[in-house]
């Protein structure tokens, strides 16, 4: 069983694979006894996040108003026209996506989220096994069917009746 790793670990070691004085997955694999995938995907996660710089301290929060504005606007547009006016509005990708979701989850507790991704999962666990059962029944068709030849004459004669 793999043992978690702090968020705070990962960073580290994000660190010392692109910070001054990088050293490759592997080597920090033997040094840590971290497996390298694990080292690799976690450096490809960071590189594929948002940059998040640190917000202007000069501008003001936004209102209720100027976030329902703003995300009524956005959920018009896609790809480079969103970036382009979230650019103009001065919110980072992140932030707008935290507001989204926040409106998706209209108010409910974080619990009540957890439980909702708790009863998605075990459905999808559900299907999955129904699905893999399904497959393993057309396997077994197929292999069926190549076991038995289709062109059987039926009106031939059985030579046990002779």
């Amino acid at each position: 069983m793999t043992r978690p790793f702090s968020v705070a670990f990962k960073q580290k070691m994000v660190q010392r694979l692109i910070g001054k004085d990088a050293v490759s997955a592997l080597q920090l694999s033997r040094e840590t006894g971290v497996r390298q995938q694990n080292l690799s995907r976690w450096l490809q996660e960071a590189r594929s996040l948002p940059l998040v710089g640190s917000r202007d301290v000069t501008r003001q929060a936004f209102t209720l108003e100027e976030k329902a504005r703003v995300l009524a606007e956005g959920a018009k547009l896609h790809g480079d026209e969103l970036h382009a006016y979230l650019e103009r509005e001065g919110i980072k990708l992140a932030e707008f996506e935290r507001w989204r979701v926040a409106l998706e989850e209209e108010g409910r507790s974080p619990s009540a989220t957890i439980k909702r991704i708790r009863q998605l999962e075990r459905e999808l666990a559900r299907k999955e096994k129904a699905l893999a059962e399904a497959a393993a029944l057309l396997v077994l068709k197929k292999t069926i069917a190549k076991l038995v030849p289709e062109d059987e004459d039926e009106d031939a004669e059985d030579p046990s009746e002779s």
